[in-house]
């Protein structure tokens, strides 16, 4: 979501949740430590990858520094971010370790529960086989280049076929 959507204090979200059938006053948008991790890793690779987890990783800096570890900062009205520091969970497959923190809050907050917000396949299947609601942000919320999802399949997409 960092690397591949507008920052998230530009989105209003109650609008996206809205559009989608649900009344949410306030989004609490919670980044896993591994999240960070993974930025981290990706800011040091050649090319637009690199640059968008460089940019989305100087925002993280920026929003949080004047907020205590682990907890909420405000984003806009009806919005906050926070990263979630599970230091027990930091090996292996990153996709795992994410939607082991979404369960996790999915459980600690039963009457609203968590959602996954994601735009990649695999992560939304895994996500929806677990239990976990899923959210997309609308089109129009995409930094330039990164629709894969809407090419056609008969453009020769890789993974598509008859």
């Amino acid at each position: 979501m960092l690397n591949h959507w507008r920052q998230p204090g530009d989105v209003l979200w109650r609008d996206v949740f809205k559009a989608q059938g649900e009344d949410v006053p306030l989004t609490r948008l919670v980044i896993p430590l591994r999240v960070v991790d993974e930025l981290d890793r990706q800011k040091y690779g050649q090319g637009d990858l690199a640059k968008k987890a460089a940019t989305a990783i100087r925002f993280l800096e920026r929003i949080l520094a004047d907020g205590l570890p682990g907890q909420p900062v405000h984003l806009r009205q009806g919005a906050t971010l926070e990263v979630w520091v599970d230091t027990d969970d930091r090996g292996g497959d990153a996709d795992r370790s994410i939607l082991r923190c979404a369960t996790d809050l999915d459980n600690l907050h039963q009457d609203t529960g968590a959602r996954v917000l994601t735009d990649d396949v695999g992560m939304r299947l895994r996500a929806q086989q677990m239990g976990l609601k899923v959210r997309r942000l609308p089109q129009d919320h995409r930094k330039r280049g990164t629709a894969l999802d809407d090419v056609p399949a008969q453009e020769g997409r890789p993974g598509q076929g008859a």
